[in-house]
């Protein structure tokens, strides 16, 4: 595989998504993921409660500077590895890309940003990649017809009805 130093550009579209997509709040993803191993069946104890509340991460306008600048630092561990070097990234300015994300094109960047951040061995378990997880999850909800379409599955007609394909 390769990898590529991703342009700022490319970090301000993910997170303009994000940002466009929650307007009633922010996306929220949880690093270091919670340790259920540790209380296992009791997901309403008070040590999982703090370890939920400890990890939440959220992005919102101001939170953005940083988590943009998680993302390129993750980007440029990749890079580092996978070219042995050891440069480190530019400050980075989080700047709102105007207009209406398409869903599409986000999952399409979230997938660039992915393959060109996860050379380096602390990728499975990184921050970064927890909201790839999250703002991918939320792209997919935006998909047209997403909301429409059935939960839960009880129908073998399922994809000839006609209400299921509009």
């Amino acid at each position: 595989m390769s990898a590529i130093e991703l342009p700022v550009e490319h970090i301000d579209a993910m997170l303009s998504a994000a940002l466009a997509y929650t307007p009633t709040g922010p996306l929220r993803w949880t690093w270091p993921p919670i340790d259920a191993a540790s209380d296992r069946g009791q997901w309403t104890s008070a040590k999982l409660q703090r370890q939920a509340t400890e990890r939440r991460r959220e992005l919102t306008a101001a939170t953005a500077g940083q988590v943009g600048a998680m993302l390129l630092a993750t980007n440029r561990d990749s890079v580092n590895h996978r070219y042995d070097e050891t440069e480190i990234e530019p400050p980075y300015l989080f700047t709102r890309v105007p207009g209406d994300p398409d869903p599409v094109v986000v999952l399409k960047a979230v997938d660039c940003y992915e393959y060109q951040s996860c050379e380096h061995p602390g990728w499975r378990d990184s921050q970064a990649r927890e909201f790839c997880d999250a703002l991918r999850a939320l792209a997919i909800s935006r998909l047209p017809g997403y909301r429409r379409a059935p939960w839960l599955i009880s129908e073998p007609d399922v994809f000839t009805n006609a209400a299921s394909t509009s």
